[in-house]
This record gives structure tokens, sequence and C-alpha cells, in this order.
């Protein structure tokens, strides 16, 4: 290169050995730095059983990165449920620097910590991706007296205890949203009545015998009982309209309510990964999400196409902490 032909003479040798060398530590030498590639099989661990909407992400990323050959080793999906995501924290966490290990996550993380359900903070792991969003829809029956967004708003504002709205955890992913908006109204999401479920099926069969009058879901769950006209969908939290299906879904900003929310999932490894380690997964996980068959997927499964980097992730992360512990906090959970 430019730099070490124009060092002749020995002291200019030695000092442009020596620049080299503070390049190479303060980052501007990344060029020179040999790049990391794994050795031993790589291991995606799953906090749930398989079939879930974690494992589907795993098991897609693994195929996409072994059948494209984007890894140079065999790599595997390995589930370790139980505790709240805790048991495949435990398990990450030990192998500090050893990037062989990416566990998924998503805003779960965060919450079981700021409640207390967990000790591990999003801090202690190293932030490798943002893979998918889920953004949750606000859905009532189709012949519910709930019409429009605005008529929850007004029965949020005058009358909450009035609302059964099932959820699959109190302070939990999809509950979330209707504190921001519950406050949007002036309003205080705890008034509601909020019957918690084992699974985001019986919340809907709830909803469907008219047991509950509203349920916060997935895009993906809500779809097929739309499509059926079982189903209505008074606003979504996504920056847009989602189409297809729900294209005629607002989202909560076009009725006026500044609240967009994502239920991000994504990869986590263990703390202390090297920048090399860290750029080999952004890397690869950039042509994973590039790949035609992450596109296809995502969008027939009715996911967010919400990539972000190692970089990215970080930010957003710590950036949306806090706005998580405010709503929880709203909620009396936060610890």
């Amino acid at each position: 290169m430019k730099l070490f032909r124009t060092c002749h003479s020995t002291w200019r040798a030695q000092g442009c050995i020596g620049l080299a060398v503070l390049f190479m530590v303060t980052g501007y030498g990344a060029a020179f730095a040999q790049e990391w590639r794994p050795k031993d099989n790589v291991e995606i661990v799953v906090p749930n059983t398989p079939g879930g909407g974690n494992d589907s992400v795993a098991r897609l990323i693994q195929r996409i990165l072994q059948d494209g050959k984007l890894v140079e080793t065999t790599s595997t999906v390995v589930n370790k449920p139980g505790g709240g995501g805790n048991v495949t924290l435990a398990y990450i966490g030990p192998k500090a620097g050893d990037a062989h290990y990416l566990g998924i996550a998503s805003i779960t993380l965060q919450l079981n910590h700021i409640t207390g359900r967990s000790q591990y903070r999003y801090s202690d792991f190293t932030p490798i991706a943002n893979m998918i969003g889920d953004y949750v829809t606000f859905a009532v029956r189709a012949d519910s007296d709930l019409k429009t967004a605005k008529d929850l708003l007004d029965t949020l504002k005058k009358d909450p205890a009035s609302l059964a709205v099932g959820v699959t955890a109190v302070g939990g992913a999809n509950h979330i949203p209707l504190v921001f908006v519950a406050k949007a109204a002036g309003s205080d999401a705890r008034k509601a009545r909020t019957p918690v479920f084992q699974s985001t099926s019986e919340s809907v069969s709830a909803l469907l015998g008219g047991h509950i009058d509203m349920i916060l879901s997935s895009v993906a769950i809500v779809a097929p009982h739309v499509e059926a006209g079982r189903i209505r969908v008074l606003a979504v939290t996504s920056g847009k309209r989602v189409g297809g299906v729900l294209a005629q879904a607002p989202t909560w900003k076009e009725v006026g309510v500044d609240v967009e929310f994502s239920n991000w999932r994504g990869l986590i490894g263990p703390k202390g990964l090297t920048p090399a380690q860290v750029a080999y997964w952004d890397d690869r996980l950039g042509k994973v999400v590039a790949s035609d068959e992450w596109k296809a997927t995502v969008e027939k499964r009715l996911w967010a196409n919400e990539y972000m980097n190692s970089k990215e992730i970080r930010a957003y992360l710590e950036r949306t902490d806090a706005q998580l512990r405010t709503a929880l906090t709203d909620l009396g959970l936060a610890k």
C-alpha cells in the first residue's frame, strides 16, 4: 500500500510500523486485520420448543446459511426452552468471546429484565442483528360495536373498565402498545380488564366466542380471520399500512396517535465478541436477508422485514429500553 511505499529509511520504516499498529488498535487498520471465520459447528439457540415463531426464524436462518454455503462449517438449531427464555440466556452467557453461539432473542429480553423476571439484560450479551419485526393489531369481532380506532379511544377515555382485552402476558410484548394508546387517550391501561390466555389461539377463540371485546395480536395471527370476515382490525402499530388483507386497517399514526411499535426478533451472541467476529455475522446475516428465500418467506408469513445490523440493533435497544421501562412503570410492573 502507498503508506509503506513512502517509508524508505530505517527511522521512517519504524515510524510507519508504529503508525500501522496505532491504526490497528484504533480501528483505522481494520482492512489489515485478519477476518474471523468459524472453525466449529455454529449453534443457533432457540428459547422455545420447535414449531413456534422463534423456532421458525432460527430454522430459516440456519437453512439459508447452510444451503447458500454462507458459513464455512456446519450449523444447527438447538432448542432450549424454559424460564421465559432464561435457560437459553444461561446457556449462551458463559461462552464469552465465542461467536459460534447465537441465540434467538426478542423484546422479551428487555421486558423480562425490566419486570424482574430475569437477571439478564441485553447489555450482558452482544447484539448481533434484528431479523424481523411483528406489528401488533388491535382486533375485534367483525360485529363489534367498536367500529373504528376512534371508538376505541373514546371507550378507553370514558369507560376503560368496560373493555376486556385478551393478552398472553400482562406486561408482555402485545400488552405494551395498549399502554401507549391508553395514555394518548388520557386513560390508564390498568383500568381495562386484561384476561391472560395461554396462547394467542386461545385468545382468538375467546374473542370469536364473545367472551372478550378485543385482542392484541400479531398481524400473522389475525390475518386469516380478517380474510374470512370474522375479525376486524381497528389499527396496527406499524409505521405504514401493512397491506394485503389488512390494507383497510389504519396505522395509529393515521388516527392521530403517535404510536409505532414492533416486537423485534433477532440474534444475540455472548458478551466479549471481537469487532472481527461481529463483522463476520454482519456480513453473513446481511446476505441471508438479501436472499430470495428470506424475502419470500417474510412476505408469506406476514413478518415485517426490519433487518438491523449489529450497530443498528444496539442503538435501537439503547433507545427503546427507557420507553419500555416507562410503559411497565405505568403498569406497576417495573422493578
